[in-house]
């Protein structure tokens, strides 16, 4: 079984939805523009597998409204805007469903920009997995620019670093198996941050992609329209990689932030 679990909502700008003709002109939209896109949810995806309970990212955190938890200037604001009030964080949703943050014994994270992590100060007895290139680049003097913001971590924290083997999984060269448990593979999906990640959940006979902030939704996969600010390479390529793979493999798009998700898994029987 897989839930999705709504910690508040964010928005960006809207050319980040529909895509801009260049660097230069997402630039301009980015800085001198306030032509923001729709509130969308924040989704983190609760997995039962073989009688444990697996989490994908945590969510946001309504310690965005203390002083200092955010940047107070710069460029972030520009980029991101997000809501949440204290009873949507994530131990209050996972009540909902029976379940308390002790419960859960793996959390997987796409990625560690703030909205992904907020749940974080909750889940100190679970073991944590993250891409090792996510953490050299959240961990180092470029961090707060790349929108990391380590001094918000609680101090415990030390998750195991991820280092794919070649083993492929569709179009993706590398991958990586979570130990006991060969239904959940993880694969690299860089461009929205350097060491983003993808995880596949097979359970039955259906599959699903978690994409995190690959791209916002199954209408921008289709469109291929990465979820950047400004355009890499690397996220064109993943995003062509995880479409192939969708279709290939007849798997249900899971976005961070598609507010069709949830009708998508109780379309499929979840």
């Amino acid at each position: 079984m897989i839930y999705p679990i709504q910690t508040g909502t964010v928005r960006v700008k809207q050319f980040q939805l529909t895509g801009a003709k260049n660097n230069l002109s997402r630039l301009y939209q980015l800085l001198l523009t306030k032509r923001w896109g729709e509130w969308m949810p924040i989704y983190s995806w609760l997995i039962e597998s073989e009688g444990q309970l697996i989490l994908v990212d945590m969510g946001e955190t309504a310690r965005i409204y203390e002083e200092g938890y955010l940047p107070s200037g710069g460029p972030y604001h520009k980029a991101v805007q997000t809501k949440i009030k204290k009873e949507e964080e994530i131990p209050t949703q996972l009540k909902t469903l029976g379940y308390k943050p002790e419960d859960i014994c793996t959390v997987i994270l796409t990625h560690l920009h703030g909205d992904h992590i907020g749940g974080l100060e909750y889940f100190q007895n679970a073991h944590i997995y993250v891409s090792h290139a996510e953490y050299e680049v959240a961990t180092s003097k470029k961090g707060p620019k790349a929108g990391y913001f380590k001094k918000n971590w609680p101090d415990w924290f030390a998750p195991q670093l991820i280092q794919y083997d070649d083993r492929a999984e569709g179009r993706f060269r590398q991958s990586y198996r979570l130990p006991d448990h060969e239904n959940i593979i993880i694969v690299p999906t860089p461009g929205h941050s350097v060491g983003h990640q993808s995880v596949i959940y097979r359970e039955g006979g259906s599959s699903y992609f978690i994409g995190g902030d690959l791209t916002y939704n199954l209408d921008t996969l289709k469109a291929e329209i990465p979820n950047v600010l400004m355009f890499n390479q690397d996220a064109q390529d993943s995003v062509r990689k995880a479409l192939d793979y969708v279709r290939s493999h007849s798997c249900v798009f899971l976005s961070s932030h598609d507010w069709s998700a949830p009708n998508m898994l109780k379309a499929n029987g979840e």
